[in-house]
C-alpha cells in the first residue's frame, strides 16, 4: 500500500506518517511527503498511489486545485484539515473522509475502515482484506457516535436511485446554479455523505463530474437545437454561474468547444 501525504507542515506530516505506521504496520509499502501541489501532482502522475492524505490549506496554494486531477476510480483521498467549513465542498469532490485536525489515532483507524470498503467496491475481485488490523474496540465506537464501515446500511438504494433519477432526467434540478451536494441531499432525504458515497460507492462518479454530466449533455442538445442562441446564453441557462466554468467543464466533457461542436453539426448536415 503507497500512501501519499501532501502537508505544508512537517511536524503535522511526521505525527500523521507515525500514526499510520502503528495502525498499518506492514501493509504499508512506501509512506510519500511533499508540500507543493506541483510536486504532489508529479508523484500522482509517475507512482503507484493507493490513498491520498491532502491537507487543503497549504502555503499559498488551494488544495481543491489537486482534487480537480485525482482519478477517484483508483487513488483515494481522505482530507485532514483544521477547517472544518470546508469539509461539504471537499465530499463534492469525492473525497472518501474529511479528518479534523488534530488527528487522533481512533478516528484515523474508522477513516482507513472506510478506505478498505471503498476499495473492495471499486475492485470487487480483491476477496483479501488489505487492512486486517484496523479494528477498534466496539465500545469506542459506540461512544464516538461514528460510522463503521458505510452511511447506506439502511437505505434502500434502488428507491433512492429510482428518486434522483426522477431529479435529474424530469425535474431537472441540475439546471438550478446553486445546486450543490447538500442541496441535492435534501431533496433525497440524505446525509450529504450519504449522497457523496453512493455516487462514489455505486455510479463511480464524483458530485461535480455528475452534475457536469447532466448540464453539458443539456448544454449540447440545446446548442444543436437553437444554432441561433448565443453559447453563453446556454452556458448560464444550463447552470453554469461563471462562463470560464462552462468553457472548461464542456471542453473537458466532449473534447471540443461549444462553437467547434455547432461547426461539426453544420459540416455532417450539409
Amino acid at each position: 500500500m503507497n500512501i501519499l501525504i501532501v502537508e505544508d507542515e512537517p511536524i503535522h506530516a511526521r505525527y500523521l506518517r507515525r500514526l499510520l505506521e502503528k495502525v498499518l504496520g506492514n501493509d504499508i509499502e512506501a509512506i510519500f511527503h511533499e508540500a507543493s501541489l506541483v510536486q504532489s501532482e508529479n508523484y500522482l502522475k509517475e507512482s503507484q498511489i493507493d490513498l491520498l492524505f491532502l491537507d487543503l490549506n497549504l502555503f499559498g496554494e488551494n488544495g481543491f486545485d489537486l482534487l480537480n486531477t485525482v482519478p477517484t476510480t483508483n487513488i483515494f483521498t481522505i482530507v485532514v484539515s483544521g477547517n472544518t467549513d470546508q469539509a461539504l465542498s471537499a465530499f463534492e469532490y469525492g473525497v472518501i473522509d474529511f479528518i479534523a485536525k488534530p488527528v487522533s489515532e481512533d478516528r484515523l483507524r474508522l477513516a482507513l475502515e472506510r478506505y478498505d470498503s471503498f476499495r473492495r467496491i471499486y475492485n470487487p475481485k480483491s476477496d483479501k482484506k488489505l487492512i486486517h488490523n484496523i479494528r477498534i474496540k466496539e465500545n469506542s465506537r459506540l461512544e464516538t457516535g461514528q460510522y463503521t464501515k458505510t452511511r447506506l446500511l439502511q437505505v434502500d438504494l434502488e428507491d433512492l436511485q429510482t428518486r434522483l433519477n426522477h431529479l435529474m432526467d424530469v425535474k431537472k434540478i441540475y439546471l438550478d446554479e446553486d445546486l450543490s451536494l447538500e442541496v441535492l441531499a435534501e431533496q433525497l432525504d440524505l446525509h450529504p455523505r450519504q449522497l457523496s458515497e453512493f455516487l462514489n460507492g455505486r455510479m463511480n462518479i464524483t458530485f461535480n463530474s455528475y452534475v457536469h454530466k447532466y448540464r453539458i449533455n443539456e448544454a449540447k442538445k440545446t446548442l444543436l437545437e437553437f444554432p441561433e442562441k448565443n453559447v453563453s446564453d446556454v452556458g448560464f441557462h444550463v447552470g453554469y454561474k461563471s462562463l470560464s466554468s462552462f468553457y472548461e467543464a464542456f471542453k473537458k466533457e466532449t473534447g471540443m468547444t461549444a462553437s467547434e461542436l455547432r461547426a461539426n453539426e453544420v459540416v455532417r448536415c450539409r
